[in-house]
């Protein structure tokens, strides 16, 4: 419901517009099937057909809108993006002047819906379409806010949350007009809280920093409140309340008290009406009941979830976090088959948002590059240094659009060796091998030693690492020598013509790969310092561990650890 009256809200800036084209009694009706789309749906469905096919064409644009916004209730999102892209064809065929308030307002309400679909169903690079698409045609402020949601979902907290900040400050508390209550202008304010709070969570996600965790709950307290001071669907308010609660507590690691929060808003018959809603409280709960143990419950919620998801489709993003759940409670239960199945959705899954993400940073980029021309010709236009001004802004230009291709490049140059070692990982499980794997690739010519005492090594090694031996400080050719009854130039001369490698290598291969699969495995393991990881697996220092695992990875270990925390 959240959602519903936000996008009914959003009518509210149009108003003055409506008031001067529509007659009070076309006004009344529409104010009334707002309302209706809340309480009654397919009573404002009747109404809104009726009034789609009245002959004053204005009135029947309006018709059309909410025949669009019933069907987006009701996650009907294919039909709902039909009807809204014939509705803005209509619109444009018209004789409205594209200057004109009411072409603006019309526009601008169908653009939003569009993004919205887009944006729920996590299609980030058609929802930026949408918005590149119309902005000239509408006030440059109108899509801060969507703009600013979208950092979010791309990771630019400090930008995003900035953007929603200042449309939250920047909105015009709007006087009411014919058949309209204050309730909704508090809403839409509300609804501005909320969104900062979430963007909030988000960034401690990334961060880790609990001062988030205190700003989003703050944000959800300020909007509940506004609401509840206007008995505005108080159970269902404080339900979404509880809800938004429960996953602060989650996200720092209390899960117990999370659980407490969820059955406290689920105790509310009426979040069972919105589908949305009770998918949300299903994944929360199934991370909560995986976190405290409670696999079997973990499964019930999880796969209610997943069973519901066709029905709105809406977060690619959670429905990673119920794969990955699903795979870690088949672990548990020593399940490998489906475990690997889900892990195997879970690296599709990723890539498919990557892809789009993707697509969408471009669409940012050149949103701000634009930003940055709008500002800088304004800055020409005041001031008399013309050439000046414009070679600087180029140069400029120039160093942003190189600094975000290698950036850009850097990043997916790193995720992809994150997304092999994973795989690779998972597949040494599935396989029964957990060691590093052999990296040669070429022929190796036949080494000059006996059979027999090759033999007899690549036993002994075998016995050293599963005994993890490779993890003691001394690990060293002196000390597997003794260990495997020969000595240091044989040891030497079978690493150098039977393993192609060093024996100092072939240690840091091992430990390394002790590591990757530690961090992934027990999450416990991502909160030691690096200094301790170091320690665990025979490094004096942390230094060392960072140079080695740079280049057995060609990552850095607070990277491979802040990617493990995102996808988890």
């Amino acid at each position: 419901m959240h959602k519903i009256i936000f996008h009914f809200v959003m009518l509210l800036f149009f108003s003055s517009a409506l008031a001067q084209e529509l007659n009070e009694r076309q006004i009344q009706k529409t104010r009334y099937i707002q309302e209706q789309l809340i309480a009654n749906p397919d009573k404002a469905y009747a109404e809104a057909l009726a009034i789609s096919k009245d002959k004053d064409e204005l009135f029947r644009f309006f018709g059309q809108y909410y025949v669009a916004n019933y069907f987006y209730n009701k996650s009907e999102f294919t039909k709902a993006k039909q009807l809204l892209i014939a509705l803005i064809a209509n619109i444009e065929r018209s004789d409205l002047p594209k200057s004109s308030k009411v072409y603006q307002a019309l526009t601008g309400m169908c653009v939003n819906k569009l993004f919205y679909i887009h944006k729920n169903l996590g299609e980030y690079d058609l929802a930026l379409f949408y918005l590149d698409k119309y902005k000239k045609r509408l006030p440059n402020s109108h899509f801060n806010e969507q703009y600013g949601l979208i950092k979010v979902a791309m990771g630019d907290y400090v930008n995003g949350i900035a953007l929603l900040k200042q449309e939250l400050k920047t909105s015009p508390h709007l006087k009411l007009g014919v058949g309209e209550k204050r309730v909704m202008n508090k809403k839409l304010f509300a609804d501005k809280y909320n969104f900062i709070g979430e963007a909030y969570q988000q960034y401690y996600i990334q961060s880790k920093k609990a001062v988030y965790l205190d700003s989003a709950n703050h944000h959800f307290k300020i909007a509940a409140n506004m609401l509840l001071q206007e008995n505005f669907y108080p159970e269902y308010t404080k339900a979404l309340l509880y809800m938004r609660e429960a996953k602060s507590a989650a996200l720092a690691g209390h899960y117990v008290q999370s659980l407490s929060l969820y059955r406290k808003g689920k105790k509310y018959p009426v979040i069972q009406e919105h589908i949305r809603t009770v998918q949300l409280f299903d994944l929360g709960m199934a991370d909560c009941f995986y976190h405290v143990k409670q696999v079997d419950s973990a499964f019930f919620y999880c796969e209610k979830y997943i069973k519901s998801y066709p029905v709105t489709k809406v977060s690619k993003e959670n429905l990673l976090m119920a794969y990955n759940i699903m795979t870690q409670c088949y672990n548990e239960k020593n399940d490998t088959k489906n475990a690997y199945r889900y892990a195997q959705k879970s690296l599709a899954l990723i890539q498919s948002i990557e892809g789009i993400k993707n697509k969408s940073l471009n669409f940012l980029h050149n949103y701000d590059l634009n930003k940055i021309k709008e500002e800088s010709n304004a800055v020409i236009a005041a001031k008399n240094y013309f050439k000046i001004s414009l070679f600087s802004i180029l140069i400029v230009l120039a160093i942003v659009v190189f600094s975000f291709y290698f950036y850009y490049k850097d990043q997916k140059e790193k995720h992809y060796r994150f997304l092999k070692i994973i795989q690779n990982l998972k597949d040494s499980k599935i396989s029964g091998i957990d060691k590093a794997p052999d990296n040669t690739t070429e022929a190796q010519p036949k080494p000059l030693m006996d059979d027999e005492l090759i033999d007899k090594l690549a036993s002994g090694l075998k016995k050293l690492e599963q005994k993890e031996a490779f993890l003691d400080p001394n690990f060293k050719l002196g000390f597997v020598a003794k260990k495997l009854n020969t000595n240091t130039a044989y040891l030497s001369q079978y690493f150098n013509q039977v393993m192609q490698k060093t024996f100092s290598e072939y240690t840091q291969e091992l430990r390394i790969h002790y590591v990757l699969q530690k961090l992934v495995e027990a999450p416990y393991f991502r909160k030691y310092t690096l200094q301790a990881i170091a320690e665990e697996v025979g490094y004096k220092d942390a230094n060392t561990l960072v140079r080695v695992f740079k280049k057995q990875t060609g990552l850095s270990p607070n990277y491979y650890i802040e990617k493990l925390e995102n996808t988890d």
